[in-house]
């Protein structure tokens, strides 16, 4: 899969699961997409979604170890 069919995934299922998000373009001119108020950059949303987290649960185990 390409990069593009990755994010169009990722969020397609962010919308199934009825997760609000939206985005906005950072300082470094690259989008950051909000997931309840959790700010993940395009790779960090594709990462969840490869790996099948891309959950409220599997989102806050993400940002756990990020920042451990």
């Amino acid at each position: 899969m390409s990069v593009s069919d990755d994010l169009t995934g990722a969020l397609a299922q962010l919308a199934m699961a009825g997760m609000a998000f939206t985005s906005e373009i950072g300082s470094d001119r690259k989008k950051i997409y909000i997931i309840d108020s959790i700010r993940l950059t395009k790779d960090e949303l594709i990462l969840l979604y490869k790996k099948g987290a891309l959950t409220r649960d599997g989102i806050r185990r993400y940002l756990v170890d990020r920042a451990a």
